[in-house]
């Protein structure tokens, strides 16, 4: 028998074996992922007051291996007391750094460590106590995303807060690891913040099909840098009607809204209208117009000089330190820049998180943005 006709007589004998990630984050394990980092936070801070930088900088090493992901690869991890070249933190040695400091390669405090240095003494003041108030939450099978804001109490009695979001992904030793960390200080601080309102998202199920890949990720940057551009050009050629509805049109194709709240941290956001769950308060970061939210329009173009006069955007573009492919849903972290019709060149540090849904299209799911530290 020829070995053709042997195969034709095997065909069909095979049965297939379907191999699946079901590493599935749930929403306890998310809570119990962000409370030992807190506590983590507090028991650096407490060793370096107890025993000295090298055993802080060793718990530090032991936190970092046990809570993110830098065993997978490179983490988006952008910290907030972190600006310029050092910005990104994508492995490990700088995530030391940063909260720790010791290291010449960074120009760090140590965030862990504690409060920053009186302006006059020099002394810090150790973390006593630190919690996250959560505003969204999303579950999306092998990853998930939580927002909002990281408390911090020093043994003085200082209570301060920043914007966070952290992204999780499960290793195949069952393992919840942070996987992009985004925290920036606020863009404008208020005193006491109202209580987060709180927004879950179960979307658990993962589905091969709907895998992402680094040129869809791309096409959604270039998608987005350039309708922030359309919607700048259209209010100024047609005025504000027609920029919000092109704004609406561009967040129902861009954003996950019609899917259930997405975690939207935008940069000229703060107080109790920090985060934009829904559509209304995004469409009013874009465009402004809304009496529930005190926002210029970031899509409109520049921030007002002196005289009060704002810039429509003539450029955006997106560059990025880490591209991270997660089955169905993915994160980049970088900077954005934009430039306006003067030739003004600016940019802010940039998280977004894409999910393709089950038609097929990649949709941003959480954006985090805020202004350069320095």
């Amino acid at each position: 028998m020829s070995g053709s006709s042997q195969r034709a007589d095997s065909a069909g004998s095979l049965e297939t074996q379907t191999v699946l990630n079901d590493n599935i984050i749930t929403k306890k394990e998310v809570k119990q992922a962000f409370k030992a980092w807190t506590q983590a936070l507090v028991d650096i801070s407490q060793t370096y007051k107890a025993d000295g930088f090298e055993a802080a900088e060793a718990l530090a090493g032991d936190v970092i291996d046990g809570a993110y992901g830098y065993q997978l690869g490179a983490v988006a991890f952008k910290p907030t007391w972190a600006s310029g070249e050092t910005t990104f933190r994508t492995d490990r040695e700088g995530a030391i750094s940063y909260f720790v400091g010791g290291n010449d390669a960074y120009d760090d405090l140590g965030f862990a460590i504690g409060n920053k240095p009186d302006p006059v003494t020099g002394e810090r003041s150790s973390w006593a106590s630190s919690w996250f108030d959560q505003s969204v939450m999303r579950l999306d099978g092998n990853t998930a995303t939580v927002q909002g804001l990281l408390y911090t109490e020093d043994e003085a009695g200082n209570v301060s807060y920043v914007d966070k979001t952290w992204s999780y992904q499960k290793d195949d030793d069952g393992v919840v690891r942070i996987v992009l960390h985004h925290s920036s200080s606020p863009y404008d601080t208020i005193d006491s913040p109202d209580k987060v309102k709180n927004y879950r998202v179960n979307a658990e199920s993962f589905d091969p099909a709907h895998t992402i890949t680094k040129k869809e990720v791309r096409e959604a940057q270039k998608a987005w840098t350039n309708a922030l551009v359309d919607i700048s050009q259209t209010y100024k050629s047609e005025g504000f009607q027609a920029a919000e509805d092109l704004a609406s049109a561009v967040i129902d194709a861009a954003y996950g809204y019609q899917a259930g709240p997405v975690a939207f941290k935008p940069t000229w956001a703060n107080g109790n209208t920090t985060f934009r769950p829904d559509k209304a308060g995004a469409l009013s970061y874009f465009v402004g117009g809304n009496d529930n939210y005190d926002d210029l329009g970031f899509a409109i173009g520049t921030s007002p000089n002196d005289q009060g006069e704002r810039f429509a955007w003539a450029d955006a573009w997106a560059e990025n330190a880490v591209i991270r492919l997660d089955g169905d849903t993915a994160t980049s972290m970088g900077w954005v820049y934009t430039e306006d019709e003067t030739g003004g060149v600016g940019y802010v540090d940039k998280s977004w998180t894409y999910q393709k849904g089950d038609d097929g299209v990649v949709r941003i799911v959480m954006h985090h943005s805020s202004k350069p530290y320095a």
